[in-house]
């Protein structure tokens, strides 16, 4: 499978370390500003790839292309993937899939009446660490509560305070701490209470800079049985972690949400048992993920992505009701 890349920023490079990598993927091409012409020649060099373009609908009209991976800023997600299906390609598209539940559906619907396949680029949801803790589930009975927290000091937030402005701070282009790093936490729980198509009641209360952006926040789902609350922030550090508690014991996730080890500790059992633990520290958290996209789109496994798509759908309306509570 060809494959297109949008965009030179910092997750190019893990993202295109995983295609490269990957057997079922040819880098055929990348898009890139022409101010960020530089950064492209230099990911051309490194990934080997022949083409590059500034101008997306010379690049789309390329017919080497056959899927396109957009990993720009949230907020040009759907424009970008409607251009790519409209164009008749396989899309890839970042986290978060869109910044609202109408602009997700209408993507799907899009690919569905083109007979085109659209995936979200969220790593932990083809891990197997995430597949050690459905296994683990089985052993710590009936779910009654979850806790998600992945927070880190962004790498721009220093900026941000002294009043310079960048897109992962300017809710108008879809920043936010919820929607850069929550969005992982929602996609754990959803993974664990979403399956049975129950719609969660949503919560999420913030702390908020002074053009309204949320830099740290808590999102509370209230689910039929259970509880998820997730907190993420980009203005301060934190325990990254998950913990799912059954009636018969608890799930440890460890270093959320690239995770080092997922810990069972039963109740009233022996003691904490490891049902998973990571090979390598530094792998890239992309690989799993490439791996799997390559196999439904070189086979266009309808069923696969189909399941993959109202994942990210069901995701959107927690995120949607989210934004809602946000008063956007």
């Amino acid at each position: 499978m060809k494959i297109g890349i949008v965009g030179t920023g910092m997750i190019i490079q893990n993202a295109g370390s995983a295609m490269k990598e990957e057997p079922g993927f040819t880098i055929a091409s990348i898009l890139s500003r022409p101010h960020s012409l530089e950064k492209a020649k230099s990911l051309s060099g490194q990934f080997g790839i022949p083409n590059i373009y500034t101008d997306y609908r010379e690049f789309l009209a390329d017919p080497e292309i056959e899927a396109v991976y957009v990993g720009i800023i949230n907020s040009q997600h759907y424009s970008y993937a409607r251009e790519a299906l409209l164009a008749g390609k396989h899309v890839i598209v970042e986290k978060p899939f869109t910044l609202t539940l109408k602009e997700g559906e209408e993507l799907a619907d899009l690919a569905r009446s083109r007979n085109r396949i659209i995936l979200e680029a969220i790593h932990l949801r083809y891990h197997p660490w995430l597949a050690a803790v459905k296994e683990g589930l089985k052993e710590i009975g009936r779910v009654k509560l979850i806790r998600c927290d992945y927070s880190k000091v962004s790498s721009r937030y220093r900026e941000y305070v002294k009043g310079n402005v960048l897109p992962v701070f300017d809710p108008a282009q879809g920043g936010g701490a919820l929607y850069d790093i929550g969005v992982y936490c929602v996609h754990f729980a959803d993974a664990i209470l979403g399956e049975e198509g129950a719609e969660p009641e949503v919560s999420y209360t913030a702390n908020r800079g002074y053009n309204g952006v949320d830099t740290s926040g808590t999102l509370v789902l209230r689910y039929p049985e259970a509880l998820a609350v997730c907190t993420c922030g980009k203005d301060s550090d934190g325990a990254c972690r998950g913990v799912v508690q059954g009636e018969e014991g608890y799930l440890e996730i460890e270093n959320f949400p690239r995770t080092t080890r997922v810990v069972l500790y039963p109740h009233g059992g022996d003691g904490p048992k490891v049902l998973w633990k990571a090979e390598k520290a530094e792998e890239n958290p992309l690989k799993d993920e490439f791996h799997a996209f390559a196999a439904v789109l070189s086979t266009e496994d309808r069923r696969r992505a189909e399941e993959a798509l109202e994942k990210s759908l069901r995701v959107m309306r927690v995120l949607d009701a989210a934004l809602v509570e946000k008063g956007k």
